[in-house]
């Protein structure tokens, strides 16, 4: 018996939490970053990282022959997000981790 399961995680408003991960990294108080001198050939890099808790669902699709069973649950789960931004330039958000 094959069975195919499909898993898609839905986040609420995901480019307003984008927007705000991108603001509380940008909070992050600069010392003197911007000013340091860096080998020729390297990029400097200010990493930044906010704990925010993520609304939306989980659709998990499970395919069994001719029998497909849908459920969709609902999280509030916690996310590390990071952002890193190049010498005086604007954090962008790089990479997240559900931290449940």
């Amino acid at each position: 018996m094959k069975q195919k399961i499909s898993i898609t995680a839905n986040l609420n408003d995901p480019a307003n939490l984008k927007d705000l991960v991108e603001n509380l990294a940008s909070c992050h108080t600069d010392r003197g970053y911007c000013k340091v001198p860096v080998p020729e050939k390297w990029k400097a890099l200010e990493m930044s990282s906010t704990q925010i808790y993520v609304l939306g669902s989980l659709d998990v699709h499970a395919k069994t022959n001719d029998c497909v069973k849908r459920v969709n649950m609902p999280f509030t789960s916690s996310f590390l997000f990071t952002c890193i931004k190049e010498k005086c330039g604007l954090f962008n958000l790089e990479w997240s981790v559900s931290l449940s």
